[in-house]
């Protein structure tokens, strides 16, 4: 009974997202957005029981005051863009499949987000080119580097390219480790959107669960990206990624 009642509340709360982001949109303003985009990604996590848990490591780790910044984190579950914008809303470079999905597909376009066209020769140059623009109006900018999920234990390999962005717009590089924990504190890699599962199932996961879930996003202090190459920030951001990722989770 509690699941069917969670499961329903999920669809509403989809609905009016949708219907939000189809109807009036358009005529909302910058503010009213940003604040709408919060407050739906708060509710979201709130009736999957998912709470945020946010520590910046720095005072100008906050990306909701010191901005613009290019956020640079690992990738565990569908649930991780709301997790982000749950704190801030931000402009996240996602893959273009998300566009198609029935309903989350037009939340992410009216949102900003900027998708790769996987196959198309220039994509990556062109979303770098998009990002820059993003940047340059005063907004954060999140990539998953990892191009796909993870279970959160320890980073995986990250594509160097998507640092561009930082580099190109002058901006700071923030590296964000982001994992799932049990409210007790346990890291957890149930929440994983990985492999062959599919929305509906990983849902299931999170219906399931008794106790639910913690998000956390360890936000590290910002790299400077002046006179640095790409490769250089993105190995120092692994480095720092999984150095806290390993140690939290108990993973070598």
């Amino acid at each position: 009974m509690r699941k069917a009642f969670v499961l329903l509340r999920l669809v509403i709360h989809l609905l009016y997202g949708f219907v939000v982001a189809l109807v009036f949109w358009p005529v909302l303003s910058k503010g009213l957005k940003e604040a709408i985009e919060k407050r739906w990604a708060r509710q979201l996590l709130g009736i999957l029981n998912v709470q945020v848990k946010v520590v910046f490591e720095a005072p100008e780790s906050n990306y909701a005051i010191h901005k613009p910044c290019l956020l640079y984190s690992t990738h565990v579950s569908w649930l991780d863009i709301f997790a982000f914008n749950s704190i801030h809303p931000v402009t996240f470079i996602a893959k273009s499949e998300i566009s198609k999905w029935p309903i989350g597909g037009l939340l992410a376009r009216r949102s900003g987000t900027l998708f790769i066209e996987r196959g198309k020769r220039h994509a990556v140059r062109d979303v770098i080119h998009a990002a820059v623009k993003v940047l340059g109006t005063g907004r954060c900018v999140a990539v998953f580097p990892e191009g796909t999920t993870g279970l959160g234990h320890t980073p995986l390999h990250f594509h160097s390219n998507f640092v561009q962005p930082a580099i190109q717009a002058n901006v700071s590089l923030l590296p964000v480790s982001l994992q799932y924990f049990t409210p007790d504190g346990k890291f957890s890699s149930q929440p994983a959107f990985v492999g062959e599962q599919t929305l509906l199932e990983n849902i299931q996961v999170l219906l399931n669960s008794e106790t639910g879930f913690v998000v956390q996003l360890y936000v590290h202090a910002p790299v400077n990206t002046e006179g640095r190459t790409r490769h250089e920030l993105s190995d120092e951001a692994h480095t720092r990624i999984r150095a806290l990722c390993t140690k939290t989770s108990g993973v070598e």
